[in-house]
């Protein structure tokens, strides 16, 4: 991000920093178009343009530069004769540009919230004329800013100071642009985020779908019946040739034929008995699919709120509460924008989506929390059910809380490699059995959306991150129907989606 400095004095630094940040903010499955992104220099519209856009850059860098506007440099200084020429020729040429007048408005403020209430912007937002018609790009527009183009996958930026926005609207147009960063950033985090929680997901799905070929001992199977029937025939054809020469009442052909009969009957019978592995109970591309599927439209929905969101904002009047005057009140975006760094925010990211994952991935199996479906008798802790392939959890009151899942109408405790749960992604029976009651006793129903108004949670803890559907056994009533009926029918006559 560019210090204070640079935004007072843009320079080639800061042009390279807004492209190079708006190309990271695009990501990669965008790198090919530019749809949106803009610059007080124009559009760029396709990625082929890329080196003409960094040479132009270089030029402006060159002529924004304070170098460039050193006295003996303006005008046409450079292009004419020197002085000596000059007088020699009796061409005196077009005379120096005047002193420009220092004008105090265009002295740049610190950027800091006082800064915002020393200029009063608050009052100057609510009280503009027509504001309640104005969209923050016509407001721009009207101060010399025609391309401020603001929101998701778009970059408003709005210049130095003076040249050619004036004060004090430049100020609001700075907060807008802060705002903008940060909106972007957030998308950007949430893009990266979920794409690595997808490749995180495929070892979750790896471990409970573990790939199962046959094929092996399918071929056992063939080898050895083939060998077993071979060995019929041969047994066979090789006594009848011994037949011509010797009798079969002798004890050594004897011997030999019930050897050969024996491994026949040996052969033929592992063939048979040799078992195959069963198919896994859902084939893992297709869960795998449907996951991917899901948190595709569960990341688009995101995006499209932020989306929603600063649409709502550029498009509503300026003094509307909706508008620039609610989002930058108080000067919340005066300040300039400190760069999200995106491993620290990825990280939590990455944390609750893959807590969203897990959820979903049991949810495709008809997983549901029990709650004292069973005494606290178990081999495990606290007298939990034992075993790697269960979630059990005992409290120290003695109240068993259990995941299980429907199978063919009937409860099912076991998850294949049900440990890689806690081992692997560190959430255990209990923080998602707790996390499930508490979201379903806070809200009401089941399976209750966490993200409301775009708030995205940072910790898997929040509110309805984890959400399976509670049945709580110790109700009289489904008590009752678990003894007759079984739990999944109790269950699901008490309403739980399974």
């Amino acid at each position: 991000m560019p210090s204070q400095d640079a935004f007072l004095h843009p320079n080639c630094f800061l042009w390279q920093a807004a492209l190079c940040h708006s190309l990271k903010l695009l990501g990669p499955a965008t790198a090919g178009q530019f749809s949106n992104l803009s610059s007080s220099c124009g559009k760029m519209h396709r990625f082929s343009f890329l080196s003409l856009s960094l040479a132009f850059i270089t030029a402006i860098c060159q002529m924004t530069s304070p170098q460039y506007y050193r006295p003996e440099r303006r005008g046409l200084q450079n292009l004419l004769p020197t002085k000596a020429t000059s007088q020699q020729n009796n061409a005196t040429g077009p005379p120096l540009d005047p002193s420009i007048p220092v004008n105090s408005s265009c002295t740049a403020l610190p950027f800091n919230k006082k800064t915002w209430q020393t200029l009063n912007l608050d009052k100057y937002l609510q009280s503009y004329p027509g504001g309640e018609h104005l969209t923050v790009a016509q407001y721009a527009a009207t101060k010399g800013a025609p391309n401020f183009d603001c929101g998701v996958r778009s970059l408003c930026h709005a210049g130095q100071l003076c040249n050619p926005i004036p004060s004090p609207d430049w100020y609001i147009l700075f907060a807008v642009q802060q705002w903008n960063i940060q909106i972007n950033g957030m998308v950007s985090a949430i893009t990266f985020a979920f794409n690595f929680v997808q490749a995180t997901i495929s070892r979750l799905l790896a471990a409970f779908f573990p790939a199962v070929d046959p094929s092996v001992a399918e071929n056992f199977k063939l080898d050895f019946g083939v060998n077993g029937a071979f060995m019929m025939v041969s047994n066979t054809i090789i006594l009848d040739i011994l037949a011509l020469f010797n009798s079969f009442q002798l004890g050594w052909n004897i011997f030999f034929n019930i050897i050969n009969n024996l491994s026949v009957v040996g052969f033929s019978g592992i063939a048979g008995l040799l078992p195959i592995p069963k198919d896994p109970e859902r084939e893992p591309f297709a869960v795998w699919s449907h996951l991917s599927d899901s948190m595709t439209v569960y990341e688009q929905k995101l995006i499209d709120g932020f989306s929603e969101f600063s649409e709502k904002v550029v498009q509503s009047g300026i003094n509307s509460p909706n508008g620039l005057a609610g989002v930058l009140k108080n000067g919340t975006f005066m300040t300039p924008f400190e760069p999200i760094y995106l491993p620290a925010v990825e990280q939590s990211l990455k944390n609750v989506t893959t807590a969203l994952y897990l959820v979903r991935f049991l949810r495709t199996m008809d997983a549901f929390v029990t709650i004292g479906s069973e005494v606290c008798h178990g081999n495990g802790k606290n007298g939990a059910l034992d075993g790697d392939n269960v979630l059990s959890y005992c409290d120290p009151s003695g109240t068993m809380y259990n995941i299980v899942r429907v199978k063919k109408d009937k409860e099912e405790r076991h998850f294949s490699n049900a440990f890689v749960i806690e081992e692997q992604f560190g959430f255990s029976t209990q923080f998602l059995t707790n996390a499930s009651i508490s979201c379903q006793q806070k809200y009401g129903g089941f399976e209750h959306f966490p993200y409301v108004n775009t708030t995205v949670p940072m910790d898997p803890a929040s509110d309805c991150v984890i959400n399976l559907p509670v049945c709580d056994c110790r109700d009289a009533a489904i008590r009752h129907k678990v003894k007759k009926h079984g739990v999944v029918k109790a269950c699901r006559e008490a309403g739980l989606p399974i």
